[in-house]
């Protein structure tokens, strides 16, 4: 006789099928016939302190792999509590699946305990959402969020369980391989569209190319760097993409966004044909489309993202790694070079402009406390290859403009959706998915207050993660923004008392110390990564520096 599982033992076998290791969450009574089941695999729970937590652990895991991570969280508050962790991943196209729960289906619509309309909740945030109301549909259920979450543009996907299909209705499993529900074509750009691009190209002498977080995961450096070296061409950064090509890059300029340098916007506004890969040029990318641009080639697997905010002489719709390398081909082809005279204006810019940013108080690395770009420019030397680097939102995140960042580093950031809290279940998730590689969290002491339950996570799970903490005992970010916009004193809601977070590191079951000059840093890092455990480094930051109205 045909064996017959509930919907839970169903949810967790297809969970199996597509190779998943590990499931975040915070358990409650809808979740326990999923959570129970998993105890009888070899994916592991990883129950964190807050369901946020648990959302961005998913994001880190899929943003680091390109496999979705996996989280999940009972009805009602917990579900609303994965709501800002998965916008996240939604907005920085991470593939997730976040497996919510409801109340039994006749119960529906009654006011039942912690009651809330899931769809209404995630339909604005994430890439599907999938409600399960019957055992019949939860195989193909859990098949269709691996497609979507990991297919064309990736992303997170919902799927809703009633309680009456996971505890009490029973189905059969059929097993299916993963291959023949998710196809990931190479996607490569027609002939024409490479034709026109090309065209553009030869018949424009200033060129530049202008990547973003498609490049990233499509593993298409080594295609964005042939070309830049073929065309000549200063090569431009999003946020997202900070990493994707390593800062010893010779035709690297760097990013641009609100906190990016000027020598960037020249680079992308002078140019006479702009080549953009795997962009969606978001608000935080282009200034709020402030940022002009003439003659684009927008290259982008998801056609309606061409176009979309400006307007482009040739869309390349294709995988970028393969559409660069056939426009590659057909640039060698006819023996094309690009003028250089651009390319080496452009760069002597940025040394002149490096010379004077990487000079007095914000550099001196004996100062107390630590000034931002002292900070950066000690942190870059200890920085390892390979590597994954988390930053949360907020002034961690936009001082890393300036940092260089060696071959193989994983950077990511909450740039989209700008949600605080992300830094520490990102780690989480990167450190369970690639224990081998070393990981590092840069964030403020705003954002761990958000999620410093997860400092207690990290421990319990012996996650040897580097947390580098900069304190200015504020909301810095919104404290500049106050400063320069309402001017001094007028500060409401963004200041804390002086508090040594080390110690509360320490009683979660860490290790760490405190850094009040940038030059200590080095010993500090050799002391996290000789004790083995979680180190918290607290760095005691100058807030005085400011980003605000712009980097230069």
């Amino acid at each position: 006789m045909e064996k017959l599982y509930t919907g839970g033992e169903l949810v967790v076998k297809v969970l199996e099928e597509f190779g998943a290791k590990v499931v975040f969450g915070v358990p409650g009574g809808q979740t326990l016939f999923v959570t129970d089941p998993l105890q009888d695999t070899d994916i592991r729970f990883v129950h964190t302190r807050h369901e946020n937590g648990a959302a961005c652990a998913a994001d880190g895991w899929g943003r680091l792999t390109g496999e979705p991570g996996i989280c999940l969280a009972t009805t009602g508050p917990g579900a609303t509590n994965l709501i800002t962790g998965i916008g996240g991943a939604f907005r920085d196209s991470s593939p997730m699946i976040a497996l919510v729960f409801q109340n039994r289906l006749p119960d529906a619509g009654k006011g039942d305990a912690q009651e809330s309309d899931h769809e209404l909740l995630f339909g604005s945030i994430c890439k599907k959402y999938i409600p399960v109301r019957d055992v019949s549909t939860v195989q193909w259920a859990m098949r269709e969020a691996y497609r979507v979450a990991k297919t064309g543009r990736p992303g997170p996907v919902v799927v809703d369980l009633y309680r009456d299909v996971v505890e009490e209705q029973k189905g059969a499993y059929q097993p299916v391989d993963p291959s023949e529900y998710c196809v990931m074509p190479s996607a490569v750009a027609s002939d024409a569209a490479i034709e026109a691009a090309k065209k553009l190209i030869e018949n424009n002498k200033k060129l530049c190319l202008w990547v973003g977080n498609g490049v990233k995961i499509a593993h298409a450096a080594d295609e964005v760097k042939e070309l830049s070296r073929i065309l000549n061409a200063p090569v431009v950064c999003t946020y997202n993409a900070i990493g994707a090509i390593e800062g010893d890059f010779e035709n690297l300029v760097g990013p641009r966004s609100r906190h990016g340098s000027k020598v960037s916007k020249a680079a992308l506004e002078e140019a006479d044909c702009v080549l953009i890969i795997g962009s969606t040029l978001t608000a935080i990318s282009t200034n709020r489309w402030a940022i002009k641009v003439k003659d684009a080639v927008q290259f982008d697997i998801v056609p309606e993202n061409i176009g979309r905010h400006y307007p482009v002489k040739a869309g390349v719709v294709g995988d970028a790694k393969a559409s660069l390398a056939k426009l590659i081909e057909a640039l060698k082809k006819d023996n094309y070079t690009g003028d250089a005279d651009f390319l080496q204006d452009i760069l002597a810019r940025k040394a002149v402009w490096m010379k004077e940013l990487l000079q007095g108080a914000i550099v001196d690395t004996e100062a107390t406390p630590v000034p931002p770009l002292a900070l950066h420019m000690e942190l870059q030397k200890l920085l390892k290859e390979d590597s994954v680097f988390v930053v949360d939102a907020g002034n961690p995140g936009a001082w890393t403009h300036i940092t260089r960042f060696p071959k193989g580093v994983h950077y990511m950031k909450p740039v989209n959706y700008g949600n605080m809290g992300f830094a520490l279940g990102a780690s989480l998730g990167c450190k369970e998915a690639c224990p081998d590689k070393e990981v590092i969290a840069l964030l403020g002491d705003g954002s761990l207050g958000m999620t410093l339950g997860d400092l207690e996570t990290i421990a319990r799970e012996g996650l040897p993660v580097i947390i580098l903490l900069v304190n200015d005992s504020a909301y810095g970010n919104i404290k500049q923004e106050e400063l320069f916009k309402m001017g001094e004193g007028r500060y409401t809601g963004v200041e804390f008392p002086d508090i040594d977070y080390v110690d509360v590191a320490k009683a979660l079951g860490m290790d760490g110390c405190i850094v009040k000059k940038a030059s200590e840093l080095a010993a500090a890092f050799q002391q996290a990564r000789e004790s083995g455990k979680p180190y918290m480094v607290e760095v005691k930051l100058d807030g005085s520096f400011t980003v605000w109205p712009e980097a230069v």
